[in-house]
């Protein structure tokens, strides 16, 4: 009998465990349009240094100074065709420069990423879902 108890509280063990698996595994995509870019969730913006993990993701507007380092970074608009609010303007500075504000189009819209080239900092002030630019 005392085998038998063994036997079971082991299948329970591992019935345990893989079910506890299952549940902490990532959500499969469900389709191609829904496979991030550059790990980028459809429906968001993000913002980038290399190599290729988004420092920053988000679906909604922000207004939080986001701080990081040029030379090979950017943010790309990853974000739905929505009539009125598929498109990002964004305000940003490299260190030492006038404020620039700029857009960026949703995916099959037209530019959706915008590169900072130059090896200095870069600060993004505020990024807000908007209609055309």
């Amino acid at each position: 009998m005392a085998r038998h108890f063994k036997k079971t509280v082991t299948s329970l063990g591992a019935v345990a465990f893989l079910t506890l698996a299952a549940a902490a595994a990532p959500a499969q995509a469900t389709s191609a349009g829904d496979i991030p870019i550059d790990r980028c969730k459809r429906g968001n913006y993000c913002i980038y240094s290399p190599p290729k993990y988004p420092l920053w993701q988000y679906s909604g507007n922000n207004n939080h100074t986001h701080t990081f380092d040029g030379g090979s970074s950017w943010i790309r608009n990853n974000g739905y065709r929505v009539a009125g609010a598929d498109h990002i303007r964004f305000v940003y500075n490299y260190f030492g420069e006038s404020k620039r504000t700029a857009c960026l189009h949703p995916p099959g819209d037209g530019t959706t990423i915008k590169k900072f080239t130059k090896k200095e900092t870069v600060n993004i002030f505020s990024v807000k879902w908007v209609g055309a630019c």
